[in-house]
């Protein structure tokens, strides 16, 4: 057993959040960082200073049959653990997602987008009990985004994330105030769907053509210019999909709800001014550290997003090619002197 399977089985004694709806990072945390190349000291370091405020799940047996029964059951985490456990065993991680997606994806940003994301490191980091932690988490907090209405006649659809989300800037029925919403981020997407009107904006793209790497590159271009905690979540959630997408029959039963949460993400932060292509070309033409300079960096660093959006920008610049993920590692680990850190660290 490798180091980092053992600290993951080991890490199941605690529960996915803490302290009210915080959630769980660890798990998450350490497969990113040995995918960019933590040493077991590291590892083991790493999670001595990160439990000590994680809070361990009660010692009971847990029910079967949870699955889908108990989904958007917050206390049924144990049970529907047990279930895809017991699944995994007998069909293999693989057929077991596969499975689950297609229900699953329809709240994609359960937990602030963690259910997706922990299911994902879990997949990354092939181990079983992780794949059954990320599902049961998701499928506990499983939220949907409003009533999904169908699409108005005559409205017209686009590939480019980027036009939709000014569109949705320029809307007046989404004005929404972020002084005003909900502390926890699930809860400000809640309410920033509950807007007159968010029921169509899952049309609003072309999902059969948008890829999505092209939600990345939307969610990529946001967080570079707003360096917002709820728009962090965009880019390491796509990223956590585009790991996702082998598991499913076709693109597009991913890709309209991601899409659909990150306009609702959007709109939950105030609907900030999107930045101009001349700007976003400057950012993939800066100079950066080169990616070992980085991931060094990264290694060192003590905060799990951090960590995380740093594992996120490595892929999703090898996934895409494209420099502006490696702009944002910089930035994330303070390497662009110029322009400090992002908002949510200062």
């Amino acid at each position: 057993m490798s180091v980092l399977a053992k600290l993951l089985t080991e890490a199941e004694i605690y529960g996915p959040e803490y302290r009210g709806g915080l959630a769980n990072h660890l798990p998450m945390a350490l497969v990113a960082l040995d995918q960019m190349g933590a040493t077991p000291g590291q590892l083991n370091g790493y999670v001595r200073a990160h439990t000590s405020w994680l809070e361990r799940l009660p010692e009971r047996s847990a029910a079967a049959g949870a699955w889908p029964f108990r989904k958007a059951n917050r206390e049924a985490f144990l049970d529907l653990r047990a279930d895809f456990r017991r699944r995994i065993v007998e069909q293999g991680w693989e057929a077991v997602v596969r499975a689950a997606l297609p229900d699953l994806v329809r709240g994609v940003s359960a937990a602030a987008f963690h259910g997706l994301i922990r299911t994902a490191m879990g997949v990354v980091g092939r181990h079983d009990g992780e794949i059954a932690s990320g599902l049961a988490y998701w499928a506990a907090h499983w939220q949907r985004l409003g009533v999904t209405l169908p699409a108005p006649a005559g409205m017209e659809s686009s590939t480019d994330p980027m036009t939709l989300l000014a569109r949705l800037r320029s809307d007046p029925r989404f004005a929404f105030d972020p002084k005003k919403a909900p502390d926890l981020i699930d809860d400000a997407l809640i309410a920033a769907a509950a807007l007159e009107g968010f029921g169509e904006v899952i049309h609003w793209l072309d999902a059969r053509q948008c890829h999505v790497a092209d939600l990345a590159r939307a969610a990529a271009a946001l967080y570079a210019a707003t360096g917002n905690f709820s728009a962090l979540h965009g880019v390491t959630g796509t990223q956590a999909t585009i790991v996702l997408l082998p598991y499913v029959r076709e693109q597009s039963v991913l890709v309209p709800w991601l899409w659909q949460a990150l306009a609702a993400t959007y709109i939950s932060i105030g609907r900030p001014q999107l930045p101009e292509t001349d700007t976003i070309e400057a950012w993939r033409g800066a100079e950066t550290p080169a990616w070992p300079d980085l991931l060094q960096r990264a290694l060192a660093e003590e905060d799990e997003h951090t960590v995380k959006l740093c594992y996120s920008a490595l892929t999703l610049g090898r996934t895409t090619g494209d420099r502006l993920f490696r702009w944002l590692a910089a930035r994330e680990v303070g390497a662009l002197k110029e322009k400090g850190l992002p908002a949510w660290r200062r």
